[in-house]
């Protein structure tokens, strides 16, 4: 591929110059394997910028290339699954990129799902935290259908809130253990 298609790709989405130069400044492989993505997940600016942010981290602390990143098997498969539209994919796709920025997050979101899943919470409780741990809480979700189911759940969640797993779950928040 060459400079031609990305600047042309770029002037279709009015990408500013700064973007564009950053772009162009990429080896060759690179830029190329950026425009396969940007062109298959029809990227606009601000997702690219961010990719280009997160590649650079990823490729700076690895010491492997951008096309090297996008090649891997995990980013390989969510690109060319059928059941996944665009948004979906580009959505996978940041979040598969975020877990290899960001591997100690990454690991202790799952230990947090891990917890969640030992707890063996009735279907009507739902335990969750947000994606990126931020603000570093824990959501909790009631749905009952009567104020005694109400009752039983709140009561379930008192023992919950008791429990092993809970505790670890807010130890792991707070970056401990």
């Amino acid at each position: 591929m060459n400079d031609q298609q990305i600047l042309a790709y770029s002037k279709a989405r009015d990408f500013r110059h700064n973007t564009v130069e950053r772009w162009l400044g990429l080896n060759a492989p690179d830029r190329d394997a950026l425009l396969n993505l940007a062109q298959g997940l029809d990227v606009g600016q601000n997702h690219l910028r961010d990719l280009l942010d997160w590649l650079e981290e990823i490729e700076l602390r690895d010491g492997v290339s951008f096309a090297e990143i996008l090649s891997r098997e995990e980013l390989s498969r969510i690109m060319s699954d059928p059941r996944l539209g665009r948004n979906d994919k580009l959505k996978r796709l940041k979040d598969e990129l975020r877990r290899l920025r960001f591997p100690r997050m990454a690991r202790i979101e799952k230990e947090i799902h891990q917890r969640v899943g030992e707890m063996k919470l009735k279907p009507q409780i739902q335990v969750s935290v947000p994606s990126g741990l931020e603000s570093g809480t824990v959501t909790v979700q009631v749905k009952a259908t009567d104020c005694d189911e109400m009752k039983r759940l709140i009561g379930d969640l008192v023992r919950l809130s008791e429990g092993e797993q809970m505790k670890q779950i807010f130890t792991l928040l707070r970056g401990e253990g």
